[in-house]
């Protein structure tokens, strides 16, 4: 599990850089199975490519070799200086990120920002008295977590805004995406990375139970939800225990969602989120992020702007909904995101899927026709743009056919591949773009931050992409060899063997960093 507070706002945007990231191989996601094996008529010279060090130290972590692919070249273009299975096309995880961040990146620019807009549907009274109903446009900000979401709220107050007499709605047209089942990757529908994409996803759909022992009645846990949602309660079972050890605290929880049978408005019942089993005094204060699955896609929204709104001392006389934009209103107030880079650097440091989901849907969108963003749409987009910068001499890149498969652009995904020489030619087309700075700053630095801060074999010589399934483990990256030469490095493993695979990638980062001699 991964935690950021690196963001101009912490709390609940902290959280959720964590809570979107966590890894899919914690979650059990069903198994990546690997490319068949190789022939034994082949497995001599396969065996007769690998160096000395990495053989061994496949060796020793029951890693096997026919389910490994590895390859090592300069940035700068020339021979390739470790290539093993480098066009097998395979599961590389968290690392297919590398392709929609570069891209965006490309296409978008460094200080490309999301805009949600405000429009009103008729006058604010001088009482401050709004009499119709209030629009909301989406275009798929990655990044409007609580903190922003209260700010933009609080503008709304400070221009004059205080009854809302109508209906708020939801325009979040810019995005065209298949119904989403949180629950159809790996089975677990609160797990906080299997939230969906949404032209205007609020705090990523998240929730935090908050735990720590309760210092008002001793002997007692205190419970707290983040955020409040209108129509949502917390009923606490839970027992403080002293003498247990913290560790896997969660797995003596018992936990669960459900309606409570009431209503509060037509067609929209009462929740509540029951917690019970034993609390170890030893874990003091701990944090349960959850996806919230409630009853309809605005339905997360419909809360928390409810509640929100009424914390802020303003009312809503009507309900929230989706709906359209009316034809030719001017937009009343905006609030734009934090800059590409900023929310690359989230993507990439902490591997959030949801932020990822959003901007490859964002690279769908057709700003020439201002039509809506498709899955298929934004996989032409970045495949394009992958091809046309990995194209040799004789116009043939290692990216086509299997070399490169795009599903959602976060990785979490059991269809997206890559081979190991696609991956290594686009991470050098980007070493060589403008954009490279900004690109390598958002990659996390080998033994030192990020998800890579347990590889230490190259510690703060090695900036790099991991990635974490089932099934895979895998890095890729830039390397600043011993020699002055810097490196592209990629390394997969696919297979029961990927459980096992972490020593070995931290070996091969060693390796090509050691490039004054090469055993």
């Amino acid at each position: 599990m991964l935690w950021s507070d690196r963001s101009f706002l912490r709390g609940a945007w902290a959280c959720l850089t964590l809570i979107a990231a966590e890894a899919a191989h914690a979650a059990g996601a069903a198994p990546v199975t690997a490319p068949a094996p190789i022939a034994p008529s082949a497995t001599a010279s396969l065996d007769a490519a690998w160096p000395p060090a990495l053989a061994q130290q496949a060796r020793q972590a029951g890693v096997s070799l026919d389910a490994v692919s590895m390859l090592v070249l300069p940035v700068q273009g020339g021979n390739e200086r470790l290539a093993i299975q480098g066009d097998t096309s395979r599961s590389v995880a968290s690392v297919m990120k590398v392709f929609t961040t570069g891209a965006a990146l490309q296409l978008l620019g460094p200080a490309f920002t999301w805009k949600t807009e405000v429009g009103l549907g008729g006058a604010i009274t001088p009482a401050g008295i709004l009499r119709g109903p209030l629009y909301l446009r989406g275009s798929g900000d990655p990044a409007l977590v609580l903190e922003r979401w209260h700010l933009f709220m609080a503008r709304w107050r400070a221009a004059g805004l205080h009854d809302i007499h109508g209906d708020i709605v939801l325009d979040r047209q810019r995005f065209q995406v298949p119904q989403h089942d949180p629950a159809a990757f790996d089975g677990r529908a609160l797990k906080p990375y299997n939230a969906g994409p949404d032209a205007l996803l609020l705090n990523h759909r998240a929730l935090i139970l908050r735990f720590r022992p309760d210092d008002v009645r001793p002997g007692q846990v205190r419970v707290s939800l983040e955020p409040q949602l209108d129509g949502m309660d917390v009923v606490n079972r839970t027992r403080l225990v002293e003498g247990m050890p913290c560790g896997d605290w969660r797995e003596a929880l018992t936990l669960s969602l459900t309606p409570d049978g009431s209503a509060r408005a037509p067609e929209r019942q009462n929740w509540r989120i029951e917690v019970k089993g034993p609390y170890p005094r030893a874990c003091e204060e701990k944090d349960w992020p959850l996806l919230w699955t409630g009853d309809s896609a605005n339905d997360y929204a419909e809360r928390l702007m409810t509640g929100a709104w009424r914390q802020m001392g303003g009312h809503l006389n009507g309900v929230v909904r989706d709906g359209s934009w009316p034809t030719g209103l001017a937009p009343w107030m905006s609030w734009s995101s934090p800059p590409l880079t900023s929310v690359i650097y989230d993507i990439n440091k902490f591997s959030n899927n949801v932020m990822a989901r959003q901007l490859f849907l964002t690279l769908g969108a057709d700003a020439a026709s201002n039509a809506s963003a498709t899955l298929d749409r934004a996989r032409q987009v970045v495949s394009q743009q992958v091809l046309g910068q990995t194209r040799d001499t004789s116009g043939k890149s290692a990216c086509e056919g299997e070399g490169l498969v795009l599903d959602n652009g976060s990785g979490l995904s059991r269809q997206e591949r890559a081979s190991a020489r696609c991956v290594a030619h686009w991470l050098r087309a980007l070493w060589n773009s403008p954009v490279m700075p900004e690109f390598v700053s958002s990659l996390p630095v080998a033994g030192t931050d990020g998800t890579a801060r347990r590889l230490n074999g190259a510690a703060g010589r090695v900036h790099l992409k991991t990635g974490s399934l089932d099934g895979v483990s895998a890095v890729a990256g830039i390397a600043d060899g011993l020699s002055g030469q810097r490196y592209v490095v990629v390394g997969v493993v696919n297979g029961p063997s990927a459980e096992r695979a972490r020593p070995l990638l931290d070996a091969l980062l060693s390796w090509t960093v050691q490039d004054t001699h090469t055993p």
